[in-house]
């Protein structure tokens, strides 16, 4: 069983790894994924059941494609106790791959750690901040924080490292010409960052194996209240001789000083303890009661009240913030001018309470040109997808962005759609604008327009641009391509953003109807 479920934890590894490469390198020429698969690229966000029951809670709906996806999740888990841990995680593979290469010759001892229910009062924060329509679970949850890790840290890097070997070996090109990773260099914001909380996390492995999972894994946590109710349950036989090599091998501390019992939330069905045992008297079989599958947890009712009070206030912050203050005239929000969300986003104040910063949406983008916010959508907005046309602008021919979003914060949308969504207006300076500044001839706006929003009027006797705000999007090519640099004569910002309205609202208001 313990050589089955390394197998199934190097599948799904490499699961993770497939749907990942394929978000970010087989997009055809018209903007569609060509997945090659029966199963949808963002199945690991889908069946997390933190994600789900904390987006669904703070949106007050219900997401199907969650719900569905992670009740077998939930059901299993009843059934079989806290196996997605201990055999499904990514996160969890990684740690045990480097327990085993980085940490090998340490191994932590079987008794209970000072921590472990801190991970159980994360998850009372997480679940309170949703209850007031806000957003905590990306702080913490694995997969969200191995996917950003492999975005904005590692695909860079290793797209770099690869360039460079086609570059040198012509054998290696097939690389690129393949479509294996995309033609131009990608870039992301703070990518040192979530590269630290990775590696922090990897780190920890060397105070306890799992430390993560053990101490502060907030899913973990949950799964671990679900399969209190297990009947699946480790039993131990009379012929124990008490060894204790099970409490050596034990990655989660499961197993108590008495190596007969174990506590019920804690064990991963990692089948350690049944290998290393002696006398085969350790077994995990079905069982509808055991004195030995202790299932009572030790919370204190001040932590506990004292996590809700950390949820509150998270909540009141991020909803204070200043940058979730609305104009008064229009649902915009206010704390910045260049606040561009991507196509079909749902209202700023829907969309980051749905949008669990997952970067699936900012790794599939073809031009690089969604990054994570940093300040302008205040401190609820941080880290979720913003367009910054200096990098890349949202190209006509593409709706990738909706295909990949699990709690669907962007509503699914067909290409013929994009000319009726507004995500901005472009706004042309006129004090750089080489037309309008010194009178010379310049067409690149005009030209690389997909909407074709410009107009040119006669002023002062000199043909001079004029932005259509019916036809503008937003979409920000014009911003990439101005010749004046680096900042733009021609700027998106976001008071031409019209996604309080419904689509079509927006068409109609296109239209001039």
């Amino acid at each position: 069983m313990q050589t089955l479920r390394r197998l199934v934890q190097i599948v799904s590894f490499g699961a993770l790894i497939y749907f990942f490469v394929l978000t970010i390198g087989q997009a055809t020429a018209s903007g569609r994924l060509v997945f090659g698969t029966a199963a949808p690229v963002d199945t690991f966000f889908r069946i997390d059941p933190l994600l789900g029951l904390s987006t669904m809670v703070a949106a007050r709906k219900v997401i199907e494609v969650m719900l569905w996806y992670g009740l077998p999740i939930v059901a299993i888990t009843v059934l079989a106790g806290r196996f997605f841990c201990g055999w499904i995680c990514p996160l969890g593979a990684a740690l045990d791959a480097a327990d085993a290469v980085i940490y090998r010759r340490r191994r932590s001892a079987g008794r209970r750690q000072p921590y472990r229910n801190l991970k159980y009062y994360l998850l009372f924060a997480v679940l309170v901040t949703a209850v007031f329509s806000a957003q905590m679970a990306y702080f913490l949850d694995p997969i969200v924080i191995i996917t950003r890790a492999l975005t904005f840290a590692i695909y860079g890097p290793v797209q770099l490292g690869l360039r460079a070997l086609a570059s040198a070996s012509d054998h290696a090109s097939f690389l690129m010409t393949n479509r294996f990773l995309p033609d131009d260099q990608v870039f992301y914001r703070m990518g040192i960052l979530f590269f630290l909380i990775f590696a922090g996390i990897v780190a920890a492995n060397a105070i306890s194996r799992r430390f993560w999972c053990r101490n502060l894994c907030p899913l973990g946590a949950l799964l671990g209240l679900v399969s209190r109710f297990a009947l699946v349950k480790r039993l131990v036989g009379r012929t124990c001789r008490e060894c204790g090599r099970c409490l050596r091998e034990c990655k989660m501390a499961a197993i108590c000083d008495d190596p007969k019992d174990c506590v019920a939330p804690e064990c991963i069905y990692c089948y350690s303890c049944t290998r290393t045992c002696p006398t085969s008297s350790t077994r995990i079989v079905p069982a509808l009661s055991s004195p030995q599958y202790h299932t009572e947890l030790s919370l204190t009712r001040r932590r506990t009240l004292q996590a809700l009070g950390i949820g509150v206030a998270w909540a009141a912050l991020v909803r204070t913030d200043w940058g979730a203050k609305m104009a008064r005239q229009s649902k915009i929000r206010v704390s910045s001018p260049q606040l561009i969300r991507p196509p079909g986003a749902l209202a700023e104040e829907k969309f980051v309470n749905r949008c669990v910063r997952c970067s699936e949406c900012m790794k599939v983008c073809p031009t690089n040109g969604l990054q994570p916010a940093l300040a302008e959508a205040g401190i609820e907005g941080l880290w979720t997808p913003v367009l910054v046309p200096k990098i890349g602008e949202c190209t006509q021919n593409c709706n990738l962005c909706s295909k990949v979003c699990s709690t669907q914060a962007i509503q699914p949308f067909e290409i013929e759609d994009k000319t009726y969504i507004y995500i901005g207006t472009a706004v042309i300076d006129r004090s750089s604008c080489i037309v309008w500044n010194s009178g010379k001839s310049c067409l690149v706006c005009d030209e690389c327009c997909s909407y074709h929003a410009l107009y040119w009027k006669v002023v002062d006797g000199i043909r001079r641009p004029f932005v259509n705000e019916k036809k503008c999007t937003g979409c920000g090519i014009c911003e990439n391509a101005c010749p004046i640099q680096p900042q733009a004569a021609i700027r998106v910002f976001s008071f031409g953003d019209k996604r309080q309205m419904s689509r079509q609202e927006q068409k109609r208001w296109g239209r001039g109807t």
